[in-house]
């Protein structure tokens, strides 16, 4: 930007402007990207209570869920079973967990606090779970376990897949988590950005930069091309022939 030289992102007030808008940047990128670096394996939290034995809980390091599988195996089996969970809105969960016979020794109930609200819960206690639901986004409530396998749902049952929650460390060692080839969008952005809010006039080099490396980030988002549209690579493979000559 021309302005004042500086050894420590907090030497000046116009370098710790600078910085924030690089974080604001950043925290954009990891937003739009769906940048497949930031994604991973984990485990559920388990509510390891025996009075609500179906209700588990999302990591607070995960930014979200993108799938959940469980291992059905049976009690006194070895070869893990791993069934993906299937999502219910509250709503219908509800409704499906409603039609389960309170009569029937299979069915237990537990309460759960939402908004200082009580809800009550059922579920079937002599199967592997099916579907989940959630409330707060946080809480996941899932319609059965096999209390012949255990007292509760098990972290070490289930496999889940997500982004994690991203962190930007205001440190002049920090480096954000990005592949070598998105560093390119981020120094364009934070460039653009700053000469706006900090200078009042537009880069227009800067902003060209930036829209070349949004729509290289779209193709080239994955490190590993998976042959699946968006995974950068190959998407041209997958449209359909037409007859055309391939070469």
């Amino acid at each position: 930007m021309d302005s004042d030289e500086v050894n420590s992102i907090n030497d000046t007030v116009e370098s710790k402007q600078v910085v924030e808008i690089i974080k604001a940047v950043y925290d954009d990128i990891i937003s739009r990207g769906g940048l497949q670096s930031n994604k991973t394996l984990f485990n559920l939290l388990p509510s390891n209570d025996v009075s609500k034995p179906v209700l588990m809980y999302k990591p607070d390091i995960m930014d979200r869920i993108e799938w959940i599988k469980y291992n059905s195996v049976k009690n006194g089996d070895v070869d893990p079973i791993w069934n993906e969970m299937r999502f219910l809105p509250p709503g219908d969960f509800i409704e499906y967990t409603h039609n389960f016979n309170p009569s029937q020794t299979d069915v237990g109930y537990f309460d759960y606090v939402a908004e200082g609200s009580v809800v009550t819960f059922a579920y079937k206690n002599n199967a592997s779970p099916q579907y989940y639901t959630t409330i707060d986004d946080i809480a996941m409530v899932f319609d059965s376990y096999d209390s012949d396998v255990s007292t509760t749902l098990e972290a070490s049952k289930t496999l889940a897949y997500g982004p994690r929650r991203t962190t930007f460390e205001i440190s002049d060692t920090f480096i954000p988590n990005l592949q070598p080839n998105q560093f390119a969008l981020l120094l364009s952005e934070a460039k653009s950005l700053a000469w706006v809010e900090l200078k009042q006039t537009a880069h227009a080099k800067a902003e060209q930069s930036a829209r070349r490396n949004w729509t290289h980030l779209q193709k080239s988002r994955r490190g590993i091309p998976t042959g699946l549209p968006g995974s950068g690579g190959s998407d041209f493979e997958l449209l359909p022939n037409f007859a055309r000559k391939r070469v």
